[in-house]
């Protein structure tokens, strides 16, 4: 079992005013329902995910450029030689 999705402040602060707007939506509005607390806990999880996954993927295009700049080199000083 992987460990769970670590949001960074910023998206804990971006999930919870989006959890302020709905909740205050669905005080002014009837036709809206109401998070509860496991939903809000599954709002962070889904968060973390996403950001978790996004990190991920930067982190593998990073070495991909870096890759690509190494072989560059390689090449370069394999056509000096």
């Amino acid at each position: 079992m992987s460990a769970p999705a670590i949001e960074p402040i910023e998206v804990v602060d971006a999930v919870e005013h989006h959890v302020s707007v709905e909740l205050a939506d669905a005080e002014k509005y009837e036709n809206r329902t109401t998070l509860d607390e496991s939903g809000i806990r599954s709002l962070h999880a889904l968060a973390g995910t996403i950001y978790t996954l996004g990190y991920e993927a930067g982190v593998r295009a990073e070495h991909r450029r870096c890759r690509a700049e190494a072989q560059r080199r390689r090449d370069r000083d394999g056509a000096a030689s």
